[in-house]
């Protein structure tokens, strides 16, 4: 089927990305610096066609999000899952280029990729969306044909409204940071100090007691 496609469409094909879902064959295909998703026969990518295989038509579309979320829908393997208690590295893709390079370091090793892990800080720095991230680990986790399965950190969350945002994106885990909770000189108390915040906790809203709390530490 590789060669066909190639053929058919006359760009590169990235070879271990030629996966068969159903009845329809998806594919990542590069054209210069433009990259493309496509499918033979009547898939969810929304694309031209782009030539025929056998009388069936080739369809070629944007690595745009939509594409995104109806690959992910129609290969289950390039969308993110739980990663549980596996031994696992996060590897946030800042720039969203750096995800092929990530696939072929952990392939093979055991151990459980984060590829989509990525701060609301970060993301405004790099004036990326929670989308962008997650769709970029898409695109290269089918570029390489990654079908081990990988995780999606949104990490360092302070907001509500950031976890609403990263969870609609389908992000699977969301690490809370707490600092602005945090008492960076605690470290540096007496004891009678310490206790004194302690004893301050708003445990009601922790849901909890300082008995319970002290016990389970």
């Amino acid at each position: 089927m590789l060669e066909k496609i190639r053929q058919a469409i006359a760009f590169e094909v990235y070879a271990a990305s030629v996966t068969q879902a159903g009845d329809v064959t998806y594919f990542l295909a590069r054209h210069g610096d433009d990259k493309l998703v496509g499918c033979v026969g009547a898939g969810e990518i929304a694309g031209e066609p782009a030539g025929q295989i056998g009388g069936v038509e080739v369809l070629l579309g944007p690595t745009d999000h939509d594409n995104a979320r109806a690959l992910r829908q129609a290969v289950p393997w390039t969308a993110p899952r739980l990663v549980g208690l596996a031994t696992s590295a996060g590897l946030g893709d800042r720039l969203g280029l750096a995800t092929p390079g990530h696939v072929r370091a952990v392939r093979g090793t055991g151990v459980a990729p984060v590829f989509a892990q990525q701060s609301i800080r970060e993301m405004t720095r790099t004036q990326r969306t929670a989308d962008e991230v997650l769709d970029c680990a898409t695109w290269g986790v089918f570029q390489e044909g990654y079908r081990d399965g990988f995780g999606s950190d949104a990490d360092h969350l302070q907001q509500l409204g950031d976890v609403s945002v990263t969870a609609a994106a389908g992000f699977t885990q969301f690490t809370i940071d707490p600092g602005q909770f945090v008492e960076d000189q605690a470290d540096e108390f007496h004891v009678d100090l310490l206790a004194d915040y302690f004893e301050k906790l708003d445990f009601a809203a922790l849901q909890t007691t300082a008995a319970d709390l002290t016990r389970a530490y």
